[in-house]
C-alpha cells in the first residue's frame, strides 16, 4: 500500500541520515578538504567535517607531528571540544592509515601517506675548544663519570656568579643542567672548554638563587680533570 511504501521509505531516510551523523562524528575519511602545505594558513572547515578531517586540518596548521594532547588542544581551538572523541579518531585513523606516527616517537602523529615534517631545532649549547686535552684518551659520552673544575658566570653581563673545583657528575644521570651534560661530551682528560648555555638548557624560567636571574643565558668555562668511562 501507499502508506506502507512511506513507511518503508522513512525508515530508509531515517537510517541514512544516521549514518551520515556517525560519518560526521567519526569518519574514516581523511581526505581534507584542501592539500595545504604543513603550516600554511589553512581554510576554515565546512561544519560537516568528520572529527578525523579536523585532526588533519589541525596537523597541516601546527606543521609538524603533534601528541594526542596538542592535537586535542588544536581540535578544541578549531571549535570541537570532545577530547574523548578526538583520541578514538587519531586511533581509527592510524589503524586505517589515514595518520601515521612519527619514526622518532610512536606518541606522535602526523597525515598518512604524507612525508613527516622536520621538528624545528631546538635550542643547543655552543662550545669553544680553549685545550684540546689529552689526545690519546677516550672522549666523555653519556654514562660516563667526570669531575670538572668550572666557573659560571651571565652572558648578558660577564659577571661571575659562581665557580667549583672538582665537581662530580655522571653525564647524563640528571646530576646538572642539561647544557652542562651537553657541554661536557666530547672533552679529553686535561682539555678545557668555553660552553655558552641557553636558558632553556640552564635554569629556565625560575633562575637559580639570586646569582642566575630568570631566562638567564650562561657561560661556563671548564676544565676535565678525572674521567672514568661509564
Amino acid at each position: 500500500s501507499i502508506a506502507s511504501a512511506l513507511l518503508a521509505g522513512g525508515a530508509t531516510m531515517c537510517a541514512t541520515n544516521k549514518k551520515r551523523a556517525r560519518d560526521a562524528d567519526a569518519g574514516p575519511s581523511s581526505e581534507p578538504f584542501s592539500k595545504q602545505p604543513a603550516g600554511a594558513a589553512q581554510k576554515p572547515l565546512p561544519k560537516s567535517a568528520t572529527i578525523l578531517q579536523r585532526v588533519v586540518h589541525a596537523l597541516r596548521a601546527r606543521g609538524e607531528a603533534s601528541s594526542a594532547p596538542a592535537i586535542v588542544k588544536a581540535v578544541a581551538e578549531g571549535g570541537y571540544t570532545d577530547g574523548a572523541k578526538v583520541r578514538k579518531a587519531i586511533k581509527a585513523g592510524v589503524t586505517a592509515g589515514a595518520l601515521q606516527t612519527s619514526a622518532e616517537s610512536a606518541a606522535k602523529f602526523w597525515v598518512g601517506g604524507e612525508p613527516i615534517p622536520e621538528a624545528a631545532a631546538g635550542p643547543a649549547v655552543a662550545t669553544e675548544e680553549l685545550s684540546p686535552g689529552d689526545a690519546g684518551g677516550s672522549p666523555v659520552a653519556k654514562g660516563d663519570a667526570v669531575a670538572i673544575d668550572y666557573t659560571l658566570s651571565l652572558l648578558a653581563t660577564g659577571e661571575k656568579v659562581e665557580a667549583g673545583k672538582k665537581f662530580c657528575f655522571t653525564v647524563g644521570g640528571g646530576d646538572v643542567i642539561k647544557g652542562m651534560d651537553a657541554g661536557v661530551v666530547g672533552m679529553r682528560l686535561g682539555g678545557q672548554r668555553r660552553v655558552q648555555v641557553p636558558w632553556q638548557l640552564g635554569y629556565g624560567k625560575r633562575g637559580s638563587g639570586p646569582g642566575v636571574p630568570p631566562c638567564s643565558d650562561l657561560v661556563f668555562r671548564i676544565k676535565l680533570v678525572r674521567h672514568e668511562v661509564g
